[in-house]
C-alpha cells in the first residue's frame, strides 16, 4: 500500500536512527524482517488514519514525522522480543526490562497504531481538529 512517498523510504536507515540509543538489539534481526515489519506498519498507519496519506501526498503530513511513527510501531515488535522468557524444559532464562516504559514505548507482539501515533499522523490534538483550527464547540451540545 506503499505510495510514491513511502516507497522512497530506506526504512533500515530509518530504523537505525530511529534505535540508535540500541542499535545491538536492533542488529541482532535480519534486514529484510526489518524492512517487512516497516512495511506492513506503513500499511496499518495508512489504513489507521484517514488523513495520512492525502497529508503525505500534499505536504502537509512531514516525511520525517511519518517515519518517526512507522519506526515506533516497529520497535514496539521489537522491544517485546528482548523481555519474552525462553525456557527447553531445563534451561531458563528471562530478558528483563528494569525501567518503565515512556507512554508510546510498551513492548507488544503486533503492529499497533497508538492514539498519540494517530494524532501525529491526522494532524489533530485530542480530537479536537486539524492543528492550527480553532473548535467552536459544537461537540458538548450534539454529544459528540
Amino acid at each position: 500500500m506503499a505510495n510514491g512517498v513511502t516507497s522512497s523510504i530506506d526504512w533500515l536507515e530509518c530504523m537505525e536512527l530511529h534505535c540508535l540509543n540500541e542499535a545491538d538489539t536492533l542488529h541482532r534481526f535480519p534486514n529484510e524482517w526489518v524492512k517487512y515489519m516497516c512495511r506492513r506498519a506503513v500499511t496499518i498507519a495508512i489504513t489507521g488514519s484517514t488523513n495520512c496519506e492525502p497529508r503525505l501526498d500534499s505536504g502537509d503530513l512531514d516525511v520525517e514525522d511519518f517515519e518517526y511513527v512507522v519506526c515506533s510501531m516497529v520497535w514496539r515488535v521489537i522491544r517485546y522480543s528482548d523481555i519474552k522468557t525462553e525456557s527447553n524444559g531445563t534451561y531458563q532464562f528471562t530478558r528483563f526490562d528494569p525501567q518503565d516504559n515512556q507512554p508510546g514505548k510498551d513492548a507488544s507482539p503486533n503492529l499497533y497504531l497508538s492514539k498519540r501515533e494517530k494524532q501525529i499522523l491526522d494532524g489533530y490534538a485530542s480530537g479536537r481538529g486539524p492543528i492550527g483550527t480553532v473548535g467552536v464547540g459544537v461537540n458538548r451540545i450534539y454529544g459528540m
